[in-house]
Formats: C-alpha cells, structure tokens, sequence
C-alpha cells in the first residue's frame, strides 16, 4: 500500500521533476551538438502535457481519489515509465533511442490502462445509477388485507346528488 500512495504523490509532480531531470542530465552528462538540446527543449514540454493527462486520468477515477493511491498495474507502469525517463537523462550512448522507444511505450500503455480502468469503473457507477432509478420507478406493493375482496373505498361514505332539468 505505501508503493501504491507514494505514486500517487508522485503523479503530478512527476510532470515538472522528470521534464527538469531531462535538462539538467543533458547539461550534466550529454557529449554531442547543440541540436539535441533543441530536441530537447521540444522534448520536454510534450513529457508535461503528457505526464499530466495521465495523471489526471488516474486522479479522476473515485476509487483512487477515496484510497489515496493508485492500482498495482498503474504503480507498475508508471514505475517503468519513470525509470525509461531517469534512464533517458543519463544519455547513455548508444541506448538513448532504445530507452525513448520505451518511455513512448510505457506512456501509451499507462494511458490506455488509465482509460480502460477509468471506463470500466464509471460503467459500474453507471449501472448502479440505473439500477437505483429502476427500483425508484417501480410501483410500490401494497400491502395484502385481510379480506381481498374488500376494498377501502367500500368504507367510505358516497354522496351522490341527482341535478334535475326542467324545459
């Protein structure tokens, strides 16, 4: 359960260290042109927006608002996801166009599991939405009397006034 809340923390967070971590690793570790820094500076905005979206997606489901913490698989996948980008801002040779593959990878597949546990939870508030209206809607069963031919009405005191027209 702390793996699961300390991901949690780390979602939105996560959107502004992981791109900063980028920069500062390309400035601390990276031999090459100037170039990829400027792939970098477009980099890095795109990592925001999407760690951001992800975040949100995983935030807006009750059930991880309510606990506080997000599903194994999301601690899983974010986890990996993290890792291909700490991995990334160490700019390996070599490796640095395989761990960008995979940081693209564990993205989609975050998203897609965020969205699918997101569909499959709203679909069973959904179903127990309607549920409630149906047993709302439905007549309300009176009670058996003792005498069933008998009705309450037979009680009750009938006035009846005859009106007479004269031509």
């Amino acid at each position: 359960m702390i793996i699961r809340k300390a991901f949690y923390w780390w979602l939105f967070p996560s959107a502004v260290v992981l791109p900063v971590w980028l920069l500062v690793g390309w400035a601390a570790f990276h031999e090459g042109s100037g170039w990829s820094f400027l792939g970098l500076l477009v980099l890095c905005p795109i990592l925001f927006v999407a760690l951001l979206v992800v975040g949100g997606i995983l935030f807006s489901r009750r059930s991880v608002r309510e606990a506080r913490a997000v599903s194994w698989y999301d601690a899983g996948m974010l986890a990996g996801w993290s890792a291909s980008i700490i991995a990334f801002g160490f700019f390996p040779p070599g490796v640095t166009g395989w761990l960008a593959v995979l940081g693209v990878l564990f993205f989609l597949g975050t998203f897609w599991l965020g969205l699918w546990e997101l569909m499959r939870e709203l679909r069973g508030r959904v179903e127990q939405t309607f549920a409630a209206y149906e047993r709302a809607a439905r007549p309300q069963q009176v009670p058996q009397q003792e005498n069933p031919a008998r009705t309450p009405a037979d009680d009750a005191e009938v006035i009846i006034i005859e009106e007479r027209r004269e031509k």
